[in-house]
């Protein structure tokens, strides 16, 4: 085989550079598999042993997904998603609470300051106070439609 044809084949064959895109790209697949999933099963875990929940968790291409529901009602669908920033990618979440018969949607950041930290800095306990933080406004919303 010639010379040239060689390096043609080692070219061809080596794996070429990963664009920033897709570094950035696998570091969030790799925070959803590593931090997001777990927390969101956690969460699952505890509705349903304790509470009498429903609670599905979800894993798609780029985001993870926990559905609540309560007697044949959904309470809350969290999703933890990718948000584009001037760094790079970092999680968001978006929120999706039943309110009688509407859904009001919000979307909420993991820290203070939304874009100045790596999506290293995102606990699964960052995730799970999120939750809760959502997740008390449906409770809240309960309880004033029951009237206790």
């Amino acid at each position: 085989m010639a010379e040239w044809k060689k390096e043609l084949n080692g070219i061809v064959r080596s794996k070429s550079p990963m664009s920033r895109a897709q570094q950035e790209n696998e570091i969030f697949e790799d925070f959803l598999d590593a931090v997001a999933m777990p927390a969101l099963k956690e969460i699952a875990d505890e509705l349903t042993k304790n509470h009498d929940r429903d609670a599905l968790v979800r894993r798609a291409p780029a985001s993870a997904t926990l559905q609540v529901r309560f007697e044949e009602q959904d309470e809350i669908t969290f999703q933890v998603m990718k948000h584009f920033v001037q760094s790079g990618i970092l999680p968001r979440a978006e929120v999706r609470l039943n309110r009688g018969q509407k859904l009001i949607k919000y979307a909420g950041a993991f820290k203070e300051d939304p874009q100045s930290y790596p999506i290293s800095d995102v606990l699964q306990e960052d995730i799970i106070q999120c939750f809760l933080k959502y997740y008390r406004l449906t409770m809240d919303k309960n309880l004033r439609s029951t009237g206790e």
